[in-house]
């Protein structure tokens, strides 16, 4: 058991919810709908080619901590060495289509409404830090839709909350300010080793790698677990 603690704070993507339905789909999608505006232009892409470069990417702007969906698309194209301009409007619509699709497909994992529950019953409270979507408005959006929501005393959109974004210690220490909380009295819980565990030792707070997939990049987590279920053993 993690002694000393009041507080539980979480990262949302792949943390809370099973996003590599929604990412799958998201990515399709986008690649459907540029093949089309390129081929209206004379210009023949393969689907499944952008539907690669697209999902490498997503992994490469993640690690790189680049959110702005907009500006992935020209880059996309230009690292696949096809010379065509998206006008604003386009890709305004390629990111509400990549946003839109990864938040109808993408779900809570199993454990999480079961593990949310037991934590309030233990009497801890509850906090989100998660990063901005790119675009003002988006995470806020895909949160109001998440039914679990409720259980949380805070949630914190860093980079729209507060100026910077994680791996930054500002957001984590906002959320144990508005618990009124010390940040040693909280423990972190997220997914990626470079922006939540990272950041929360920055905070100074505890943290636990929920280790959903291998980044590739050093772990310094207090704790590392393989499912939400196993945080019972730990408080």
């Amino acid at each position: 058991m993690i002694p000393g603690i009041r507080a539980v704070l979480f990262d949302l993507d792949e943390t809370l919810i099973d996003d590599f339905p929604g990412l799958e789909r998201a990515h399709r999608a986008v690649a459907r709908r540029l093949r089309d505006y390129l081929r209206g232009r004379g210009m023949e892409v393969n689907e499944d080619e952008l539907f690669n470069r697209i999902t490498q990417l997503d992994d490469k702007m993640n690690l790189q901590r680049r959110y702005i969906r907009n500006d992935w698309w020209p880059l996309l194209l230009e690292k696949m060495n096809v010379k065509a301009e998206l006008p604003p409007e386009l890709l305004d619509e390629l990111t509400w289509i990549y946003w839109k699709t990864f938040a109808d497909n993408s779900r809570p994992y199993p454990d999480t409404k079961p593990t949310l529950e037991y934590l309030k019953g233990k009497g801890y409270q509850l906090g989100i830090v998660t990063d901005t979507d790119g675009t003002r408005g988006i995470k806020e959006m895909r949160l109001k839709q998440l039914d679990f929501i409720k259980n949380f005393d805070v949630v914190i959109i860093s980079g729209e909350d507060t100026a910077r974004t994680k791996p930054d210690p500002q957001p984590f220490l906002l959320a144990a300010e508005r618990l009124g909380v010390r940040p040693e009295e909280c423990v972190f819980v997220g997914d990626k080793p470079f922006t939540d565990i990272d950041g929360g030792r920055a905070a100074g707070m505890k943290t636990v790698l929920l280790k959903r997939r291998d980044w590739g990049v050093r772990e310094r987590a207090d704790y590392t677990i393989k499912s939400l279920a196993e945080l019972r053993d730990l408080l």
